[in-house]
């Protein structure tokens, strides 16, 4: 695609408006015409277009490729995207600026807000002036953003998004960045689309949340009893692809990490039938060639307590993480048992663990999460439904003050991206992650930093997104309204600029 992009470039810079266009540029962009004829949507059939024509060397260049294009389309969705196109001003090859002016900055790096201008270049935060005296490039285009707000573009760290089909997954993609999530944390599913959908958002083909995912680890018992991986690893066995993997003692651990740095995983996600040690070893090779180590707060047989010894950078699910740190001996997972009632039991014995910030085991638990630097991951969202009980929130909220109290990083993943119901709007839950997060006792800013520089840190992004500084990426979101004054002000979007493009 560059290559083809590129060689229209510098075939164009020989034609203008008036001039015959070569032959080699028409046969080029006639293959484009049928290309984006298989399109019906409008962002992503003008994210094509965009991307040939705005390598012209000036405005002349430009239009002619548009009406060639038009001229040759029998679509009216395409010809309507190329009188959008006709009628917007080119960005030279100088660079494709953006002056945000005027604008109320939510940086994530200090709890103040500070209007101010924001100069984007290409992908690129390139300046930030609060003094109003930076004059936008001849070339930009200016948004006078007066009586809005800006923050950086949200992070879902708890996602599944492959469940469905592969166009599922790329429209949920789709709804989450026009809802202000600009990047997602994939936790257990099928790689073969993840690789995709990753690649594809990147340079984007696709117009979606950035993708980072992680491959789960777990014991053989795992991928026998439960029937969810299988479904994930449709034409291969579960447990025995790169992007699901049982272990065992006898495991070659660089190998299988070596797999699963090789389809561009961020992480792994250690799950179930892991013990302690066995943890500790598979983290530090995944460690050592590169990779985030993300776990569930609980991995039976292994305790919380040992998860973060074992060098967790991240732990997923406040609820129940407390109460089994009680429990003699090794943890028994949900297949562990003879009988529903001995489940039972042993459920009601988690249930009756009473404890605050003063008991033993809190203390201990969340002293070694701060000194370990894990991160915990709420997923408040899980607990905040009918189908559970009342006290399964109350626990997890109840985790989570604690743990913030006492110095744990706390962000922000809903482990259920998105809510869709025929007739109503896509519900993006982070948001209410966001704000069941100041319901566990975070102030609005540190709700935010949770779902941004806290997130970005989790996926080992925090050089490159999750605050609005000099050099990162331009991830960001316009809000109509103050979400430090209302955190339900997230979902008041104007617009959000991914990679330094608009999105609609």
């Amino acid at each position: 695609m560059r290559k083809i992009v590129i060689y229209i470039m510098l075939l164009m810079i020989g034609f203008t408006i008036q001039a015959q266009i070569p032959d080699q540029i028409k046969s080029k962009l006639t293959e484009l015409v049928k290309k984006v004829a298989k399109e019906s949507d409008k962002a992503v059939i003008k994210e094509q277009l965009n991307r040939f024509v705005s390598n012209a060397p000036n405005e002349s260049s430009k239009k002619a490729a548009l009406s060639f294009i038009k001229k040759e389309s029998t679509s009216n969705t395409v010809k309507s995207v190329v009188d959008e196109l006709m009628s917007s001003k080119i960005v030279t090859k100088n660079g494709d600026y953006k002056f945000l002016k005027n604008v109320g900055i939510i940086n994530m790096i200090s709890n103040e807000l500070k209007k101010g201008n924001i100069l984007i270049k290409n992908d690129k935060i390139q300046a930030i002036d609060y003094t109003k005296k930076r004059k936008a490039p001849e070339s930009a285009k200016i948004f006078d953003l007066s009586g809005k707000y800006l923050i950086p573009g949200l992070i879902d760290a708890h996602v599944h998004i492959t469940h469905g089909t592969f166009n599922d997954a790329k429209h949920h993609l789709h709804e989450a960045v026009k809802n202000g999530v600009t990047s997602v944390r994939d936790m257990g599913g099928d790689g073969r689309m993840l690789t995709l959908l990753k690649r594809n958002t990147l340079i984007g083909e696709n117009i979606g949340a950035d993708v980072y995912f992680s491959t789960i680890i777990a014991g053989p018992d795992f991928f026998i009893n439960d029937k969810r991986p299988q479904s994930v690893a449709l034409g291969a066995k579960a447990g025995e692809v790169s992007w699901q993997r049982a272990i065992t003692n006898d495991t070659d651990l660089k190998q299988v990490i070596s797999e699963v740095k090789g389809i561009g995983a961020t992480a792994i996600k250690v799950y179930m039938n892991v013990e302690k040690n066995l943890f500790k070893k598979v983290a530090d090779e995944a460690k050592r060639q590169g990779l985030k180590v993300w776990a569930h707060a609980v991995v039976p047989p292994t305790k919380a307590i040992d998860i973060t010894n074992g060098g967790a950078d991240v732990m997923s699910h406040a609820g129940d993480m407390i109460q089994y740190e009680f429990i003699k001996g090794d943890l028994k997972d949900r297949y562990g048992f003879k009988n529903r009632e001995e489940l039972i039991t042993y459920r009601n014995q988690l249930k009756n663990v009473q404890w605050d910030e003063n008991t033993l085991e809190v203390k201990r638990l969340f002293s070694s999460m701060k000194n370990n630097n894990s991160i915990l991951d709420a997923t408040l969202h899980v607990y905040d439904n009918e189908r559970r009980s009342p006290d399964d929130l109350k626990n997890a909220l109840k985790a989570v003050r604690i743990a913030s109290k006492m110095g744990v990083k706390v962000g922000a993943g809903s482990d259920n991206m998105i809510t869709e119901e025929k007739g109503a709007p896509a519900v993006l839950n982070i948001h209410g992650e966001i704000e069941l997060l100041t319901k566990a006792g975070l102030s609005n800013f540190e709700a935010l930093q949770a779902a941004t520089i806290i997130n970005a840190e989790m996926l080992g992004e925090e050089n490159n997104i999750g605050t609005i500084e000099n050099g990162k990426i331009a991830n960001l979101v316009i809000l109509n309204a103050n979400p430090l004054e209302d955190i339900r002000n997230t979902k008041k979007i104007d617009f959000v600029l991914k990679r330094g493009k608009i999105v609609k």
